[in-house]
């Protein structure tokens, strides 16, 4: 079958492989966090691509796919972007403000007044709250003597690219609107033509060392899961073709020159196959919940503060005591916050 026959409502596995992918990020930041620099991590050494770098691609390839088919839905500049805001940002405030008025004053190394008087602290909670205009990872006295010293909260690097890519994506279907021909065609080799020269930036940057070559990169599986939704009626979903990018991308793995040419064009299809096709008991998941942007968005100052409160606590300890906590504030984030935000976007959806 094609994908399109899969891509139909909402009994898929994205839930639980985002989860899975959250975690991958928590686990593979413990390694800089409790240790002190990047280079800690095993996989960094052997490709240069650490379990938290694919879950992070991960995300940029589900959002592509599932936002491209919410803007083509909608239909509406207007509804994609109150739909897109209510998905964002409401968690995100509030994740803003507990870190600036709880989790601040808990562990600066400040007088409370000082904290508070610094012009700092309000701009950490202003451009976190939305990271429209780039996010800002440091408190005023904040984690200062840990092996990772001031940084709050590093995952929030990746929230300004996605929302660019948001409203690249948009631009690209407004501007097709004007064009003449089949606008639903036109948009289709837009993110197609768009997503291949995205891949040549991905591998060109990467080889000269750019040191902005990320940006390419979390572009390229964005628009690469866009391409799927925009094609998917001619991707076949077949076990034997994940089977061989799986293996493709296990030779890059044994044979590191190769990593980063089989990866970045295989992943994609294995995600979203791996989210449609297996089923039975895995679809359980759902009934669960999406805790996955949650736990994304609190994991980096839960590590922060818990290798705070016992120094020396090791990758193996952060990743479980502060896996607890964070599961414990996605939990709340997603019943309290999230998924009423998630009613008032299926409200939008139908106005």
């Amino acid at each position: 079958m094609q994908l399109s026959a899969y891509a139909t409502g909402r009994d898929n596995n994205f839930n639980l492989i985002r989860c899975v992918a959250a975690f991958a990020v928590l686990y593979s930041h413990g390694y800089a966090l409790a240790l002190g620099g990047r280079g800690h991590e095993p996989w960094q050494h052997r490709i240069a691509c650490t379990p938290g770098d694919v879950a992070v691609d991960v995300f940029f390839v589900t959002s592509g796919f599932l936002v491209t088919s919410s803007l083509l839905r909608l239909d509406n500049l207007a509804a994609y972007a109150r739909a897109r805001a209510l998905r964002i940002f409401p968690a995100l405030i509030v994740m803003s403000l507990l870190l600036t008025c709880v989790l601040g004053p808990l562990f600066t190394t400040r007088a409370l007044a000082d904290y508070f008087g610094d012009g700092r602290t309000w701009e950490f909670l202003a451009k976190n709250a939305t990271t429209l205009f780039g996010a800002k990872f440091t408190l005023p006295g904040v984690f200062e003597h840990n092996p990772m010293p001031r940084t709050v909260n590093g995952s929030l690097w990746t929230l300004p690219a996605e929302l660019r890519c948001y409203i690249a994506l948009a631009l690209a279907w407004w501007m097709v609107k004007f064009a003449k021909g089949d606008a639903s065609r036109n948009f289709a080799r837009v993110v197609v033509i768009g997503t291949a020269a995205l891949l040549a930036g991905f591998w060109w940057s990467r080889g000269i060392g750019l040191a902005h070559w990320p940006v390419f990169r979390l572009s390229w599986f964005f628009f690469c899961g866009a391409a799927f939704w925009v094609l998917r009626d001619r991707v076949p979903m077949r076990g034997w073709i994940a089977a061989v990018l799986a293996c493709a991308v296990a030779i890059g793995v044994v044979f590191p020159s190769l990593f980063f040419v089989v990866y970045p064009p295989a992943l994609a299809y294995l995600v979203l196959w791996c989210a449609y096709v297996p089923g039975g008991w895995l679809r359980a998941y759902n009934r669960v919940g999406d805790y996955s942007y949650g736990v994304y968005i609190y994991a980096f100052a839960a590590q922060q503060a818990v290798i705070a409160t016992w120094p020396g606590i090791g990758v193996a300890g952060t990743f479980f005591a502060a896996g607890a906590i964070t599961l414990a504030l996605a939990m709340a984030s997603w019943h309290w916050i999230e998924k009423p935000m998630l009613a008032r976007k299926a409200r939008v959806a139908t106005d």
